[in-house]
C-alpha cells in the first residue's frame, strides 16, 4: 500500500537521523549488543542507607566524675560562680560553702546540692545554681587495633560500637572481619576485676549478624579490632600466597581461591601444615571437605609422574 510504504520511508529517515545524531551508521548499530536485558533488572532496586548523624548529647543526663569541668552558676552573684574541675576525690570547691562531693551525681542534682548548701547556711533566702558540664572526661572508651586513629574517646552520652568505629577513623586495609568489646564485669568487693568478651562479627551473613554493633558501650570499654585472619597456599595452585579467612572455609574452597591445581599438581597429594597448642608445625593430609584454620598452610605437591 501506498500509505504504508511511505510510513515504513518516515520510520527508516527518524531512525537514520537518531543514529547519525549518535555518531552510529546503520551497519555499526547492528553489531551493538546490550549489556542486560530486561529480564535481568531487579524488579525493585536497592536503596542507599541514609546515613544517620551521631547522636547529640544532653550533658543534664550524664553522671559526671573525676577530672570532668563544670561551669557554676549562681543568678544575681556573680562572685559565687565558678570553673572548677572534680578532684581525684571526687570533690569541687566554692566559694562559701567550701568542698562538695559531686563524683556520680548528674548537674541537676548538683544544682540542688549547692542550693541547699547556700540556703542552710543563710548566704541566700532562694538560691538559682546553674551546672553546666564544659569537659566530660571521667567517662572514656577505647578503640585499639586495626583503626586509622587508635585511642582513647569521651563517652558523652549513648555511644554505639558502629559509632566509636567511625570516631576512630573506620577499619585499616588489614583489619579482621570481627571486633571484640572487652568490657569490665562487676565483682564482689574486695575480688580481681575481670573483663568479659563480647564478639560482633563483621560480616552480615555471620549467624551474629551486624545488629550487634549497634550494642551501646558503656564507661572503660575497650573495643578492640585485631590484624585479619590468613590462611596460606603454596605448591602446584595457580595463585598462591596469603588469603583472608572465610567461615566454614575447607580445601576445596581454598583451591577455588588460588585458581586451581596446575597440569603439574595433584588433588591425592594435598597436605596441611598446622601448629599445635605447643607452637609445633604438623603435616596433616588432607581431602577436598578438610577444614582449613587461620594460619594453615595449605601445600599441593606434584604428580608422582
Amino acid at each position: 500500500m501506498p500509505g504504508c510504504s511511505f510510513l515504513s520511508r518516515l520510520v527508516l529517515l527518524t531512525l537514520s537521523l537518531c543514529l547519525a545524531a549518535l555518531g552510529l551508521t546503520p551497519t555499526m548499530a547492528q553489531t551493538l549488543k546490550p549489556s542486560l536485558s530486561l529480564s535481568a533488572l531487579p524488579t525493585e532496586l536497592p536503596t542507599a542507607p541514609i546515613a544517620q548523624p551521631l547522636r547529640e548529647t544532653d550533658p543534664k543526663t550524664s553522671a559526671v566524675g573525676a577530672s570532668d569541668q563544670l561551669t557554676i552558676t549562681v543568678y544575681g552573684q556573680p562572685d559565687m560562680g565558678a570553673e572548677v574541675t572534680i578532684n581525684d576525690n571526687g570533690q569541687i570547691t566554692l566559694p562559701l560553702i567550701g568542698t562538695l562531693k559531686v563524683t556520680g551525681m548528674t548537674p541537676p542534682a548538683i544544682e540542688q546540692a549547692i542550693a541547699r548548701r547556700l540556703k542552710d547556711g543563710d548566704y541566700l533566702k532562694n538560691p538559682e545554681v546553674s551546672v553546666q558540664v564544659r569537659q566530660l572526661k571521667s567517662q572514656m572508651i577505647s578503640v585499639l587495633g586495626e583503626v586509622q586513629k587508635p585511642g582513647r574517646f569521651p563517652l558523652q552520652g549513648r555511644m554505639t560500637v558502629l559509632e566509636a568505629l567511625a570516631t576512630a577513623g573506620g577499619l585499616t586495609g588489614k583489619a579482621d572481619r570481627q571486633v571484640l568489646v572487652l568490657r569490665r564485669k562487676p565483682v564482689a568487693e574486695g575480688a580481681e576485676p575481670t573483663r568479659e568478651e563480647i564478639p560482633i562479627v563483621l560480616d552480615p551473613q555471620s549467624s551474629l549478624g551486624r545488629g550487634r554493633l549497634d550494642l551501646e558501650l558503656v564507661n572503660d570499654d575497650v573495643v578492640f579490632i585485631g590484624i585479619q585472619k590468613q590462611f596460606y597456599v603454596h605448591g602446584e595452585v595457580r595463585k598462591p600466597g596469603a588469603y583472608p579467612m572465610e567461615p566454614e572455609l575447607n580445601i576445596m574452597r581454598v583451591l577455588s581461591i588460588a585458581g586451581g591445581v596446575t597440569e603439574r599438581g595433584s588433588m591425592g597429594r594435598i597436605s596441611i601444615h598446622r601448629r599445635n597448642a605447643d607452637q609445633e608445625l604438623k603435616k596433616l593430609p588432607a581431602q577436598p571437605d578438610t577444614p582449613v584454620e587461620s594460619g594453615d598452610v595449605v601445600f599441593v605437591d606434584e604428580r608422582f609422574f
